[in-house]
């Protein structure tokens, strides 16, 4: 009886169930079917050859329904999925013949790009780390864990593996625009530009290395020539979704208007389009369209699989309270010894509420490095059970600590911090302080007491249906992706400030509350308020902070390149209709931080 159609596999491969994603036992093919299953092998492969992708994939299902595991069909299975779809097909059978042939080193390399497209980056970072394991004089391998790491927020590692790649095939053009992507998250914006420059000479005909060199431009406050960047790259490939950026450039020249026409006469905007739409429609003062574009986003976001993790958040923020109390704390060491060299200074609080406002206040001051969102403490957190040799989950983890082998854990844990977070700031000369800016490092602040109880805590604040408005504008992954909804964000940000009163209320911390709003409309006091409880002297220079050249790399670097502007304060009263959905999860918040609906 021939399968039915609803018993092909749901990854869309093309094969049954029983054969794909959810496999049951075969009897080995007998002598003559493996004959038949070979010269039908051979005629896949020609039909492959010849272009004739229909007969190479119906003679592919045929054999794999007979025989699940012959490599070959596959191989050939793989190669037309990667051409034609589904992505998660594609991963499906790449994943089948890398079980098989575990050493072979292009299927690795396929599956880790495949893995990138699909955006599940800790599979592809994996599986690149695979390939430059199988063959670490391979330039691609190398070239593919750069891609990784650089889109998985790790552009320091990234950018060692981009110069072994150069280092070994020689220059490229498209390694070379890569590396000078990653240099312009690194916020190394004149390192990138010259790399830009090599790669358009090699090559003058890539239309993303003259985007790529545009954004970089844009993002160093070079706008016309970004705007003559962009327009080199639209010569190129006419068709080429770019109204996001284009979008966004004008915005940033003072043509609002100009902005949303581009926009507007965009077709299928993803979600970075209608996230850019619905910014320049709240600045037109377009507030119910504004907020229907930013609504449309974040469903499109959660289609793509992005939706807030809200049983592991919820887990861990009820662990980390159950575990940090008095009683326990009481019992725990402190390090013994003092911690060496530049010290962080850690500035917390949830996306959007004025981190990087606050971050390039103190990195103005020739004493502070801006160390920007910091991926170091979550590393921590993720090896802090293997570093204690526990057998726990963090926080429980930290129970090692009571052991009499473990005494000095905390000076281990401290150390690696600090090991991980200093080679990634970009330190200057007189640098004997850093800012740790990551959003939401206050789910943390009884690991950072414990590790480091020294260190200042700048807690920025602000009006929290503010900080949920503003989160909706912007596609953030912070905090288990609570941003891809409203009440998610509302939810998530309320149970992250009732962690922080636990922590306050449980152990000793060196905590500063900073309004975003006193900040804005009292700056000079505040930023004195400031640099005293990080224990630095005033310096003028930082009531500049629009001046300071360092590029934030965050959702606000174009903002904090402006002067002071109060426009952004109480924004949530333009869209209160369609903020009442989360305002009972906001308002214990909203009143114990003296702010009003």
């Amino acid at each position: 009886m021939p399968p039915l159609p609803d018993d092909r596999c749901g990854c869309g491969s093309g094969l049954r169930a029983v054969r794909c994603c959810r496999p049951t036992a075969v009897e080995p093919p007998s002598a003559p079917a493996l004959d038949r299953i070979e010269a039908r092998t051979e005629r896949a492969a020609d039909a492959f050859d010849r272009g004739d992708a229909a007969t190479a994939r119906r003679l592919c299902l045929k054999i794999l329904d007979e025989a699940p595991a012959h490599a070959d069909a596959l191989t050939i299975l793989a190669c037309l999925l990667q051409i034609s779809g589904p992505a998660e097909a594609a991963i499906a059978v790449l994943q089948r013949i890398r079980h098989l042939r575990p050493d072979d080193l292009n299927t690795t390399l396929d599956l880790a790009r495949q893995l990138l497209r699909a955006a599940r980056l800790p599979e592809a970072q994996a599986q690149a780390r695979n390939a430059v394991r199988l063959d670490p004089g391979n330039p691609t391998s190398h070239a593919v864990l750069a891609m990784a790491l650089t889109e998985g927020h790790q552009p320091h590692a990234g950018e060692f593996h981009y110069r072994q790649a150069l280092a070994l095939a020689g220059a490229d053009a498209v390694t070379l625009a890569n590396l000078a992507w990653n240099l312009k998250l690194q916020g190394r914006i004149d390192e990138a530009r010259a790399l830009y420059r090599q790669a358009a000479a090699l090559d003058p005909a890539i239309f993303l290395t003259w985007l790529g060199w545009a954004q970089t431009e844009e993002a160093g406050r070079g706008l016309d020539t970004a705007s003559r960047l962009l327009a080199r790259a639209r010569r190129i490939d006419p068709g080429h979704p770019i109204g996001g950026f284009e979008a966004a450039l004008l915005g940033r020249q003072g043509a609002p208007e100009a902005a949303l026409a581009v926009l507007e006469a965009a077709v299928g905007l993803d979600p970075a389009g209608l996230l850019e739409k619905g910014r320049l429609l709240d600045r037109l003062g377009r507030h119910d369209e504004a907020f229907a574009a930013m609504v449309a986003a974040k469903a499109l976001i959660r289609q793509q699989g992005q939706g807030y993790a809200e049983p592991e958040a919820s887990d861990l923020i009820a662990r980390l309270g159950g575990f940090f109390i008095a009683p326990r704390l009481r019992l725990l060491p402190r390090p013994e010894s003092p911690a060496a060299g530049a010290q962080p200074i850690f500035v917390t609080g949830a996306p959007r509420s004025g981190t990087t406002l606050v971050e390039q206040i103190l990195s103005a001051h020739p004493a502070v490095a801006g160390g920007d969102e910091l991926p170091a403490l979550a590393q921590l957190v993720h090896r802090l059970p293997r570093l204690l040799d526990s057998p726990l989950a963090y926080p429980e983890a930290l129970s090692e600590l009571w052991m009499g082998d473990q005494r000095d854990g905390l000076d281990r844990l401290r150390d690696e911090y600090l090991r991980r977070a200093r080679k990634l700031v970009p330190f200057r000369p007189g640098n004997r302080l850093f800012t740790d800016k990551m959003p939401f490092n206050e789910l943390h602040l009884g690991l950072i007491a414990l590790m480091l109880p020294a260190a200042p805590v700048v807690h920025v604040l602000r009006h929290p249906l503010d900080v949920v408005l503003s989160m909706m504008s912007h596609n953030l992954t912070h905090g288990f992706q609570c941003a891809a909804d409203l009440e998610t964000a509302a939810r998530h940000c309320a149970r992250v400030f009732e962690l922080v009163g636990h922590y306050r209320r449980e152990m000793p911390l060196r905590y500063l509350p900073l309004r975003y709003e006193d900040l804005v409309q009292e700056f000079e006091p505040n930023v004195r308020r400031l640099l005293d409880f990080v224990g630095l002297r005033f310096d003028r220079r930082c009531l500049r902070f629009d001046k300071n050249r360092r590029y934030a790399r965050t959702a606000s670097y174009a903002q904090v390149t402006e002067a002071l502007y109060s426009r952004s304060l109480y924004r949530h009263r333009n869209y209160m209709r369609h903020l009442e959905p989360v305002i009972p999860i906001l308002e214990p918040v909203i009143d114990s931080l003296g702010y009003s609906v």
